[in-house]
């Protein structure tokens, strides 16, 4: 019989506060696996924990029994699992200080590509990277791209690994670290100054050509800032994060797309309600990677995404206060750009753009500039960029963990037959949305609860959501589609609403973003038939796999 990860939370506590049991459970464990009597089986992402197989009987006591099934997960290190930080991380609470060490780590992880040719950042960088995703998606780092002084990393939380590298922890830890961790807030601290002042430019100095501009991709028609975190605050509401594209305006001005939806859009639209004249804007392009994943995160308006930061760290993000706004930046920031966006805002034509969803979505709109009056920098600056494809692309990598945590927080005290939430990266993080819930626990009429709950998650943007029994792995399309072809019935399984609010940048929504959701109950119904699944006997297929490399003995 094969047994899921850790229903049991009281006892997977007993197993981290008892070092003896632990002890004692790692020396059953490696007397069992020995033998042949435990299997730990693997999945096919960081989202699911590897089941527990016990195969035969044994002599020890249920307690122990237990233990191993519901309190224990095996990963690459072979370490009884635990959703509490490891003794390494708790070591170590705070991996990177800025984007440097990130880098460098990658680098000593192998991890990281230098592309050490002179590139143009005019379609052929971007292709470089839309390459690099066919050849093993390395992060990249462009030791010389024309024009510019400042080497170019891309790439870099584009995958599960690196993320996991990021937040200092395992790849097969990576859901349950993240949903731990974000159970708290950390609140950020302020400091006097930080190396991301050792250069400051103001005024008439301003010049942003000394960036490296980057045009991504084919339909674009001047290059653009992608990777720009975005800064804004609201007394009613506090400090908000965003990612927002800035197309290139001139030399000291940029397009900022704030689009309705979005925090930092309704933070201009309050200060607009307050008769004022100006929004204050600061751009922050590179910083340490856990507050660029927290700045992926969609929570409440008035949540400060630096308490994610915080939290993801495990330590307080340390800022220090612009030099001509009223807001505050990460101290180990590589560069800074600080401006303001009029109310009402100068405007002009901005796009197109080459977006999440991989495709270059409306053509020219009207658009917001703003000015950028100071520009503050680390010496010798480290310039962070963010490639958008068709595919599987980092954004689409960063919402997968993001949106799946998020969504299972939110969902799983209210529902606590959900075991695991995974937004594939495949569907951009954002719009397919796989829950597995424990079949044990399941009721009637329990599913379509769950699948109608899944729309109220704050900031979801999911259009297709899947509900599967726990016999399935939801991160492996091959069972996902397996289940959908043979446990689905479209007159009874498949509901649909109509009108609801998505993306604009969605190209299957209206201009305005209105969409349609979907939602797949993939479970086994009541009359459901089947005698059972086909497979060999275990005690052969177990006896098969021992000895597998003696069937091809001559």
């Amino acid at each position: 019989m094969c047994f899921g990860p850790c229903p049991l939370v009281a006892i997977r506590r007993l197993v981290l506060r008892s070092q003896r049991i632990v002890g004692a459970v790692q020396l059953i464990r490696d007397s069992l696996r020995k033998k042949g009597q435990l299997e730990i089986l693997p999945t096919h992402g960081p989202f699911l924990m590897p089941a527990v197989r016990l195969h035969g009987e044994t002599n020890f006591p249920r307690f122990i029994r237990l233990i191993l099934i519901t309190a224990m997960k095996l990963g690459k290190s072979g370490k009884i699992f635990s959703v509490s930080p490891s003794p390494k991380n708790k070591e170590k609470i705070m991996p990177f200080s800025d984007l440097r060490e990130y880098v460098e780590k990658l680098d000593k992880e192998g991890e990281l590509a230098r592309v050490r040719k002179e590139v143009d950042p005019k379609f052929e960088l971007g292709a470089i990277c839309k390459t690099a995703h066919e050849k093993g998606r390395k992060a990249l780092l462009f030791e010389k791209v024309r024009g510019n002084e400042m080497p170019v990393a891309t790439e870099l939380l584009g995958t599960f690994k690196r993320i996991a590298i990021a937040l200092d922890t395992d790849e097969t830890d990576l859901f349950s670290e993240v949903v731990e961790r974000t159970k708290v807030s950390v609140e950020p601290t302020v400091i006097s100054d930080g190396p991301c002042k050792e250069v400051i430019v103001k005024g008439k100095d301003v010049d942003l050509n000394r960036l490296p501009w980057i045009t991504w991709n084919n339909t674009e028609k001047a290059p653009y800032l992608t990777a720009g975190l975005v800064i804004v605050k609201d007394p009613e509401y506090g400090r908000n994060l965003g990612v927002y594209r800035m197309m290139y305006a001139g030399r000291n001005q940029t397009f900022l797309r704030l689009s309705p939806g979005h925090h930092g859009y309704e933070y201009y639209k309050n200060a607009e309600f307050r008769k004022e004249k100006k929004l204050d804007v600061a751009v922050v392009i590179g910083t340490d990677p856990s507050i660029f994943l927290a700045s992926q995160f969609v929570p409440g308006i008035d949540v400060d995404e630096f308490t994610i930061a915080g939290a993801l760290r495990r330590k307080p993000v340390e800022l220090v206060r612009c030099e001509t706004v009223d807001i505050e930046v990460p101290a180990t920031a590589e560069i800074v750009l600080e401006g303001q966006v009029g109310i009402p805002a100068e405007i002009g034509d901005e796009g197109p753009y080459g977006e999440f969803c991989g495709y270059s979505v409306g053509t020219v709109v009207r658009e917001r500039l703003w000015t950028i009056q100071c520009v503050t920098m680390r010496k010798n600056p480290l310039y962070h960029g963010f490639y958008l494809c068709k595919g599987i692309n980092e954004e689409g990598v960063l919402k997968s963990v993001t949106a799946s945590v998020q969504i299972y927080n939110e969902l799983r005290p209210g529902h606590p037959a959900i075991k695991r939430v995974y937004c594939s990266e495949a569907g951009i993080g954002i719009f397919h949305c796989y829950i597995q819930i424990d079949e044990r626990l399941k009721r009637p009429g329990m599913v379509n609860n769950i699948l109608a709950a899944s729309v109220g998650v704050k900031g979801s943007r999911v259009k297709h959501v899947f509900v599967f029994d726990d016999d399935i792995d939801i991160t492996s399309p091959e069972e996902v589609e397996w289940a959908i072809a043979t446990r689905v019935q479209a007159d009874k399984d498949i509901f649909i609403i109509p009108n609801t609010f998505g993306l604009r940048l969605d190209p299957s929504a209206t201009s305005e973003g209105v969409t349609a959701k979907m939602f797949v109950d993939a479970t086994k119904s009541k009359d459901f038939r089947s005698e059972g699944l086909a497979l060999p006997p275990e005690e052969i297929w177990q006896q098969v796999r021992k000895n597998w490399d003696s069937y091809f003995v001559a």
